[in-house]
């Protein structure tokens, strides 16, 4: 095909996927007319286009559901639901077209044997009134074929063509143009000097600088709104309720988050089993829902929404809910658990067992469902990309399934670290913290109960998985006062701690996948090069989760926990303790530090003898109220190897949400405490008892306190 043939197909893909929106749309607000202008310029502009092209096929179809249109458009016609059935499948005979020209250049030929069927269907619905003579429209075809190059600054919207298109901004396309230009220039600066020139740290950083602006820039152009994949659901929707005699509505939010087009087309199937059982399986009958009490019309929510560097996406329905009985007693009878496994499962463990393959609770086969093909599809098809899939369900509720997915495939924050002398990257989206154990302490936190060993973290009891036993690794010799340290992760409803020998600094690693050998182990979703050139693979947190034993916290514990926390002392405040100054405890609230880096001393800089951070793409001021960095700069140890800790810091006040660096010497404790008041014999400053112990709380963040962000921004 020609360039101007493939324009005019993604242009059309395009408007039938708006004219599709619009039309399951108009069926709810018939009266709205520009809706209908909406649909009638979609068709319009193929059919004017198509002649100037040559596709008489196409343009014969397109003219006969234009001239329907128009009279809908003139008022000439009402709107019902066999017109909008009429016009839906004028929708599929275009689209099949399209696709026909896209795959082989042509349209294929008995032409006028395919389409009189749909032509004549069209016409009844106009009231037998014959199109117009097509000679009178030559003039208005000129006009619109004008127009079919025309792209300006194009919208960021993918393609009906699948993953083969992909529309970008041209001023995205632009920065990129320029950002390879600096990589270029630097590239070729590098080249001219050696490592022991002056100015070699300096183009290293210009080059960090770069690849990271293009990174997010490239990022930025694979983003693609789920609005794009949402837009396909009405009318499956619409079709499928028909067909299970349902009444059923759609809403969606968040419609404007982004995600990777790769992982937009990966996850479009799992969506459509998932929107597809909610109807089918989750909304009841009419006449079932009037008797419970419920409206007769059934409603399924698309939503997605950032989490913790995710994009999350919930299909929610408001029908029947899971009946776990009947769950466990399908699983028994097609021989998927054991009746003593059955008994024994929680309700969350229960409603996990519809993942399984050949799993239905349909009472029959139908051309919709009940060969128990579908959620092992979804599940499987999520987690090929890095994700989880969360069920929840109430009965007479109704259902909520959650599919949780990474921004993008290619490249991810990661904490890299060691156990068994290998070394394993931990995706930070499941890291919630890290705790390092002395081997002084190390009895006391450690409790057991049985063979499982329990590590009790602010007076919660964690389970600890130890990485190198789980992999059957060598245990390394260390040095008798060292102690452990403790990665707790959370993946799909499970919250453990992973002890693993050392940490080491965390990465931004791209994802590689992984061979077939590997795979088949079932811990590991990818492979990784680091960037000291050594290999490491990425932890699945969910199955390294499994694998161990780690059962998700049952409700009960949750429900203890809820009550423990309303009994708690209201002056309790939750801390995060270091030193910035020797031997001097000092403390913020834990809800103003976002997170800990290690950063190099290199990458500090200087502006107005004030220490700066270049940190995800703000330039961020540092606090060093201990004089952290300049003894540091005056001791030995200097160069990348010299590290950092950096606590950073955000807070929402008026002027929106801002953030500093904190440089400390090392970081103590997480604990609670409680603020004391303030007394003459301290000089006004607050204080805090944490564990006992006498500790400083910054002034800038202590209780009450109006904090004071200018200064350091």
């Amino acid at each position: 095909m020609d360039d101007l043939t493939k324009e005019f197909i993604a242009e059309s893909q395009e408007g039938l996927d708006r004219m599709e929106r619009c039309l399951t749309e108009l069926e709810v607000r018939p009266d709205d007319g520009e809706l209908v202008g909406d649909i009638f310029r979609s068709v319009h502009t193929i059919k004017g286009t198509t002649g100037f092209l040559g596709f008489d096929r196409l343009e014969k179809l397109a003219h006969t559901g234009e001239h329907l249109l128009g009279s809908l458009r003139d008022g000439k016609l009402a709107v019902t639901s066999e017109l909008i059935s009429g016009l839906l499948s004028l929708l599929d005979g275009l689209r099949a077209i399209l696709a026909l020209i896209e795959e082989t250049g042509g349209e294929g030929t008995r032409a006028d044997d395919e389409d009189s069927e749909l032509i004549a269907e069209l016409t009844a619905l106009n009231g037998a009134a014959p199109p117009p003579v097509e000679a009178e429209l030559r003039e208005e075809v000129e006009v619109h074929a004008a127009a079919v190059p025309a792209a300006g600054a194009a919208t960021a919207a993918a393609m009906g063509g699948g993953d083969k298109t992909l529309r970008i901004d041209v001023d995205v396309l632009n920065r990129m143009m320029n950002l390879v230009g600096e990589l270029v220039l630097t590239r070729n600066q590098m080249l001219q000097s050696n490592t022991e020139a002056a100015n070699f740290p300096e183009l290293a950083r210009r080059l960090d600088s770069v690849t990271a602006d293009l990174r997010e820039t490239v990022m930025q152009a694979r983003m693609q709104p789920v609005g794009n994949l949402f837009g396909k659901f009405p009318r499956l929707v619409r079709d499928l309720a028909r067909t299970c005699g349902r009444e059923v509505r759609i809403e969606f939010s968040g419609q404007e988050t982004g995600l990777d087009k790769s992982l937009l087309e990966a996850i479009k199937d799992p969506l459509t089993h998932a929107v597809r059982n909610s109807v089918d399986h989750g909304i009841e009958a009419p006449h079932v829902r009037v008797l419970a009490g419920k409206p007769a019309e059934g409603c399924v929510k698309l939503r997605a929404f950032h989490q913790g560097g995710s994009v999350v996406i919930e299909v929610a329905d408001d029908g029947a809910g899971i009946g776990i009985e009947r769950v466990l007693a399908k699983a028994v009878e097609r021989n998927l658990v054991t009746a003593e496994q059955a008994a024994g499962m929680s309700e969350r463990e229960a409603l996990q067992l519809i993942f399984l393959p050949g799993f239905s609770t349909a009472a029959a086969v139908t051309n919709v469902s009940g060969r128990g093909v579908g959620m092992d599809v979804v599940r499987a098809n999520v987690e090929k990309v890095g994700g989880s899939v969360e069920v929840e369900s109430k009965m007479g509720q109704g259902t909520t399934l959650r599919l949780r997915v990474p921004l993008t495939l290619a490249i991810v924050p990661a904490l890299v670290v060691r156990s068994g002398g290998q070394s394993f990257a931990l995706p930070q989206t499941a890291l919630v913290e890290l705790v390092y154990v002395p081997k002084r302490e190390a009895q006391k936190a450690v409790e057991k109960i049985g063979a499982a060993e329990l590590y009790r973290l602010r007076e919660r009891l964690l389970p600890m998985v130890w990485l190198d036993r789980l992999l059957a690794l060598e245990t390394q010799c260390t040095d008798e006062a060292h102690g452990f340290y403790l990665a707790v992760l959370e993946a799909e409803g499970c919250r453990y701690g992973l002890v693993v020998d050392d940490l080491l600094a965390p990465e931004e690693i791209v994802v590689k996948p992984l061979s077939s050998v590997l795979r088949e182990i079932g811990l590991f979703s990818g492979a990784t090069v680091l960037g000291n050139g050594a290999l490491a693979l990425i932890l699945d947190i969910a199955a390294t989760a499994a694998r161990a034993g780690v059962k998700p916290m049952e409700e009960e514990v949750e429900e203890v926990g809820a009550a423990e926390a309303t009994t708690a002392d209201a002056s309790d405040v939750s801390f995060m303790v270091f030193e910035d100054r020797v031997k001097e405890r000092t403390a913020l609230p834990l809800d103003v530090v976002e997170r800990i880096e290690s950063v190099p001393l290199t990458q500090i800089e200087y502006a107005g003898g004030r220490p700066l951070l270049q940190y995800r793409g703000d330039l961020l001021p540092l606090r060093d109220d201990g004089n952290v960095l300049a003894e540091m700069e005056a001791g030995e140890q200097t160069g990348d190897e010299a590290l950092v800790t950096v606590l950073i810091c955000a807070n929402a006040g008026a002027g929106g949400r801002h953030r500093i660096g904190m440089v400390v010497r090392r970081v103590l404790d997480v604990s609670t405490g409680k603020m004391l008041e303030k007394d003459a014999a301290t000089d006004g400053m607050e204080l805090a008892l944490v564990k006992e112990k006498l500790t400083m709380v910054h002034h800038q963040f202590g209780a009450g306190a109006v904090t004071a962000w200018k200064e350091v921004a």
